[in-house]
């Protein structure tokens, strides 16, 4: 095995983002914050706002508190409730069916691709079938999940909201900064509207908890924006004409924003060249992730499907590599979604058990990327004679 680097290998790296910005910076941002006191979705992030729809290619953006409210905001602007189906990826992190559930409406789980481990078309269609000969609930809405940073099959996905007069929501928690046949995710064509997060660990991300919503009308947007402030009216702020939430993004996280996006587009090409490079190097007999042609990961996480996953958890223990598991259970076999759980979902049932995630960050160095694939290279041969 390649020698091992004389520094501890870390899953993230957030403290090296910073190093490359200078803290200086982030301290003159928060100087003029505390100066001008709009402390909660003050000019900070109304400027936020503009420099990330710019950067997407699409009208609007509204910033706000969280993914998940940003997820819970799209849907609440085109008023998803009780009696509604929601089709969403059971492979993937609990918020994107815990929005749709939020408001009274069902999570209806669809399975994975097994190649790109995003929604599967196929099975999409194939569940929006049997809700519709069921006749109980009205088919509303599409979220797809860019599970690891990868785009999801927009134009299919789209394409089949169209079909049965559905919108089509894009959870792009983890690909902010992905291009899907050279266009940004959170582009205005990709999708009706799209959900980000600003989660520390994402590849844009804050100091705590932040999130956007892109939409492409300007109803949508006030919408979005109402309802981001309890369901306030534009007329007179104690009218709160809808039910809404607290979900404002605070001026300090939208500043930690745009000081990263500074080295935003240098950091994504450095998880593209990461990425390639495992999945170039890495043994056969761990599967990758496929990236469809014409698109580019985010590389959010770096994720690889090992058939003694256990054993291989062990070995990399051995070896000082720290790894994660996203995710090891489905959301459709939780406890609090078991009795949303009406379809057979093989796929990704099968993935999650496999799933280990990798050190995955914009300065993870070759001598350290090295030794992480010439131990799991050493496993897998290792595996194989024995």
């Amino acid at each position: 095995m390649t020698n091992k680097p004389s520094k501890s290998i870390c899953l993230f790296d957030i403290p090296s983002n910073q190093k490359a910005i200078g803290q200086e910076n982030f301290l003159n941002a928060f100087e003029k914050i505390l100066n001008h006191g709009g402390y909660a979705q003050g000019p900070e992030c109304a400027e936020l706002d503009t420099k990330l729809a710019s950067y997407s290619g699409t009208k609007h953006c509204a910033t706000c508190s969280s993914g998940t409210d940003a997820l819970i905001l799209a849907l609440m602007a085109w008023e998803v409730k009780a009696g509604d189906a929601v089709f969403v990826p059971s492979f993937t992190f609990v918020a994107t069916a815990e929005a749709v559930a939020f408001l009274g409406a069902t999570p209806v789980f669809v399975d994975s691709n097994t190649e790109t481990w995003n929604m599967d078309v196929a099975d999409l269609k194939k569940a929006i079938a049997e809700v519709k000969a069921q006749g109980k609930l009205t088919p509303k809405a599409i979220i797809s999940v860019d599970i690891f940073g990868n785009p999801a099959n927009y134009s299919e996905i789209h394409a089949v909201a169209k079909e049965n007069n559905m919108k089509y929501l894009s959870d792009a928690a983890q690909s902010y900064g992905a291009v899907y046949e050279g266009k940004k995710v959170g582009h205005s064509t990709l999708a009706d509207m799209t959900a980000t997060s600003f989660y520390p660990t994402k590849p844009l991300g804050c100091y705590g908890d932040g999130g956007a919503v892109f939409c492409n009308t300007d109803e949508e947007l006030a919408l979005v924006k109402s309802c981001r402030v309890h369901g306030s009216s534009t007329e007179d702020k104690y009218d709160n004409v809808r039910l809404g939430l607290t979900a404002r993004m605070d001026s300090f996280q939208a500043a930690v924003v745009m000081q990263k996006l500074t080295v935003f587009d240098d950091e994504l090409k450095n998880r593209e060249k990461i990425g390639k490079y495992y999945s170039a190097n890495l043994d056969s007999s761990f599967k990758t992730q496929k990236v469809l042609n014409n698109c580019v990961s985010a590389y959010a996480i770096y994720t690889i499907l090992a058939d003694n996953k256990a054993e291989l958890q062990d070995w990399l223990k051995e070896c000082g590599i720290p790894f994660a598991n996203f995710y090891p259970r489905p959301v459709h076999t939780q406890t609090a979604y078991k009795s949303y759980n009406t379809r057979s979902l093989p796929v990704c049932e099968s993935m999650a058990s496999k799933v280990l995630s990798l050190p995955m960050h914009p300065y993870l160095t070759t001598e350290e990327q090295d030794y992480i694939i010439s131990c799991l290279n050493s496993f897998a041969q290792k595996t194989k004679a024995a």
